[in-house]
């Protein structure tokens, strides 16, 4: 009973908090109607909603050709999202013609809405490898190229970000009348980057000008050097920097199978627990991060890369995958489809179950989770919600294909994550063999800071020593970034055996010992050999007691042998 309290309170106060995800949520209520060809949420609708996320908890999709103007009561704000042209059905331009709310139109289709603007942008796109705010016109963000429809300049239009492109200048984001548009057909980033600023603008929010962020020290599992791995945190240590692990509990060698835990490699374990209590964070970075045959961090553990689906079967089963053109009828390739996802379901539960157990029985206490490769099935981040209320890096948003990803400038709990919140990677990392990369971190650090809020974060592999962290560091420690502790945020983790919740700096963790001991044969045996060793060291430590008692009495004894001689010679 005890067990289900915690969780039940530690959850009340997680999904209550507002912490880094937004401050006035609740007072706002959005609408985004959105245009696709197959009618469905994809991943242009996941960017907006992680984008939008971070400014207001309800958020309905709507399909433009089911749109229903009762879609709008209570709505405070509306956005359409273009993603391909197309002439807008008569009953959403008429409803959206008289919403008094604020209303921001993305992309394709603009002209269409001439009650809130009076201008057209025009079919013709302009490319632009420059972008900046019109507020911070000096801090020019250079990108690769892209494209935006081009914008007449109007006397009624506010000109809030702009791309340029060679000697022309065009309007990247508008506002008139309260309404705004958006030139690019797109939000991925780096457009993501002005439009996250902007939309404080939009939403009217009060966010303080602060900058969260973190350091992560990447694919840590037993085989580590463990005196890189010190060496390395020792860096953000005497710096007074809070990091996080991201921690792999199980080694497999790509050429026998061989699997090695953290009981394989004490010292390593021991190194990660001293980080752990120094400010160090842990971080389910998967269980063994692989599949089939590929070597732990070089592999994809929660997709599968050769059918670029996620992982519906064992990585033994050479079965190819179906489509639906295998099938007579549509029933019968949704029940394919069925028995598929209730694989991948088992195949993620057990893993998770097994990642956040494993490493409570060492003594490591997990806080959020990290997806090997960033990799990820819409489903997937379903069953993970159930495990964690905090996860941490960039977020899949196709099922279609793993490259199809990105990130966001800020924290944000969207709505296809189920509750987790998302403390986005806004950096990269450091790369080894690149020798501009620690500038080019600092580079991106500062575009992150035109965001108000935005994020500061990174990852860093141990096995390239201390030496080019230290070089970021420096360089960051001049920034105003408040690092993160995830101790101090509020997070909840739980499996079938194990309750951790962090409040306030404190870890907190509920945990069925005999049931973990009993149900792994690894930390049997680890709970079995520790206690050999305690019990061994007890004894060699009564036993020294025992011989420095005896060699303190025969001293004695000596002397007082000694003395009684000498006092019988006197006399």
């Amino acid at each position: 009973m005890k067990k289900y309290l915690i969780v039940l309170c530690a959850f009340l106060m997680v999904f209550t908090s507002k912490g880094l995800v937004s401050a006035e949520a609740e007072d706002t209520k959005t609408l985004v109607v959105y245009s696709s060809l197959n009618r469905q949420i994809d991943e242009d609708e996941r960017k907006l909603d992680m984008l939008l996320s971070h400014f207001t908890e309800t958020i309905n999709f709507v399909h433009v050709s089911d749109f229903q103007p009762e879609d709008t009561k209570d709505t405070t704000h509306v956005f359409y999202y273009g993603s391909r042209g197309e002439q807008l059905p008569d009953s959403f331009l008429e409803s959206i013609g008289t919403y008094d709310g604020t209303l921001t139109v993305i992309g394709h289709n603009q002209k269409q809405f001439n009650d809130h603007f009076s201008f057209e942008a025009s079919k013709k796109l302009s490319n632009f490898n420059y972008m900046y705010l019109d507020r911070d016109k000096k801090d020019k963000i250079k990108i690769s190229l892209q494209s935006l429809f081009t914008v007449p300049e109007t006397e009624d239009m506010q000109v809030l970000a702009w791309g340029k492109g060679g000697k022309k200048t065009h309007p990247l984001i508008v506002e008139e009348n309260g309404s705004y548009y958006v030139a690019s057909p797109d939000v991925i980033s780096p457009v993501s980057t002005l439009f996250g600023d902007i939309l404080h603008e939009i939403y009217q929010s009060s966010h303080e000008e602060q900058h969260p962020g973190y350091i992560r020290l990447e694919d840590i599992h037993p085989l580590v050097d463990p005196e890189k791995l010190k060496e390395t945190a020792e860096v953000l240590i005497k710096n007074d920097i809070p990091f996080m692990m991201a921690v792999i509990p199980v080694y497999t060698d790509p050429d026998t199978g061989k699997r090695s835990h953290f009981s394989d490699y004490p010292e390593t374990l021991k190194v990660i627990k001293h980080l752990q209590e120094n400010g160090g964070s842990v971080v389910l970075h998967g269980y063994t991060h692989q599949y089939r045959t590929s070597e732990t961090g070089e592999g994809f553990e929660f997709w599968d890369v050769e059918n670029n689906t996620p992982v519906y079967k064992e990585g033994s089963d050479p079965t190819p995958m179906k489509r639906p053109d295998d099938f007579h009828t549509r029933e019968a390739y949704q029940d394919y489809m069925a028995e598929l996802k209730a694989f991948e379901k088992e195949y993620t539960e057990t893993k998770l179950n097994k990642g956040i157990q494993e490493l409570t029985g060492f003594g490591l206490y997990p806080l959020a989770f990290e997806a090997p490769h960033y990799t990820m099935s819409q489903h997937g981040y379903e069953i993970a919600s159930q495990f964690f209320s905090t996860y941490v890096g960039q977020m899949q948003l196709s099922d279609e294909n793993w490259q199809v990803m990105d990130s966001v400038p800020y924290s944000t709990s969207p709505s296809f994550t189920h509750g987790m919140t998302i403390l986005p990677e806004t950096l990269g990392y450091v790369e080894p063999d690149n020798n501009h990369a620690a500038e080019e971190i600092v580079q991106k650090a500062k575009q992150q800071l035109l965001v108000r809020d935005g994020m500061v974060s990174f990852f860093y592999h141990p096995y390239l020593g201390a030496e080019r962290l230290e070089e970021v560091v420096d360089e960051l420690k001049e920034m105003p970034v408040d690092w993160i502790d995830l101790k101090e945020e509020d997070t909840t983790v739980q499996s079938d055996e194990v309750v951790i919740t962090a409040v306030d700096g404190q870890v907190h963790v509920d945990k069925n010992t005999f049931q973990l001991f009993r149900d792994s044969k690894t930390l049997f045996n680890y709970f079995v050999q520790n206690t050999a060793d305690k019990v061994t060291w007890a004894m060699v430590g009564v036993s020294s007691v025992s011989v420095l008692l005896f060699c303190f009495y025969t001293f004695i004894s000596y002397r007082r042998l000694i003395r009684n001689e000498r006092s019988d010679q006197v006399g």
